[in-house]
């Protein structure tokens, strides 16, 4: 499910961004906190909903990080 997501933020990183540190750093918070997320909603949700939240969470988490070290390493 987050595949197609995860391959259209990728392309548009590689597109806009040359920023690899801001980058790295996003993925890997990003992926962290989707399979926290997904662990912790799979006992109580079907597998899809808790995949699908996971997956928010993981990209609201990414481009929060890639915002905010992007900025810190501007200035």
């Amino acid at each position: 499910m987050s595949a197609p997501v995860v391959m259209v933020l990728a392309r548009w990183f590689w597109l806009r961004h040359g920023l690899w540190g801001p980058g790295a750093v996003a993925a890997l918070a990003g992926t962290a906190v989707a399979f926290l997320v997904a662990d912790a909603l799979r006992p109580s949700l079907d597998r899809l909903p808790a995949d699908t939240l996971a997956t928010e969470a993981g990209l609201l988490v990414a481009l929060v990080v890639f915002t905010v070290c992007s900025r810190l390493r501007s200035t």
